[in-house]
């Protein structure tokens, strides 16, 4: 499955559901159906069958399935092929693979929380 070597410590399979809020110490991997918002302290994972309408928040979120709300990411977002995201993504990195889907805006902040200025050199 996805992210080999992270923690899971929740797996909420296909045909689950669940209304209200997921508050997860460790990782979650959901490939069922979440109405409410999911907070992890490791890493979020919506499986290409996952479907979530709220927010997700993790220091790593990635997205193989349907997301409905803000993506907050401390370190790096990663949509799938296939990932369809209705709502705005703030993470450190973000990579995003071709097939994926974005319907909102992106917000890169580093680590520290800093902004970064981008300077370019004439030539």
């Amino acid at each position: 499955m996805f992210g080999l070597g992270s923690r899971v410590d929740t797996l909420l399979g296909q045909g689950s559901e669940i209304r209200g809020q997921v508050n997860v110490d460790g990782g979650i991997v959901v490939d069922g159906r979440v109405e409410g918002n999911v907070t992890a302290t490791e890493r979020i994972t919506v499986g290409v069958h996952g479907q979530v309408r709220g927010n997700l928040t993790a220091p790593e979120v990635v997205v193989g399935g349907r997301v409905q709300g803000l993506i907050s990411a401390s370190g790096r977002a990663e949509l799938l092929s296939g990932a369809h995201v209705d709502g705005d993504i703030r993470a450190a990195r973000l990579t995003m693979a071709d097939g994926a889907v974005l319907t909102g805006k992106v917000g890169m902040e580093p680590l520290g929380g800093e902004a970064v200025e981008y300077k370019f050199a004439r030539k």
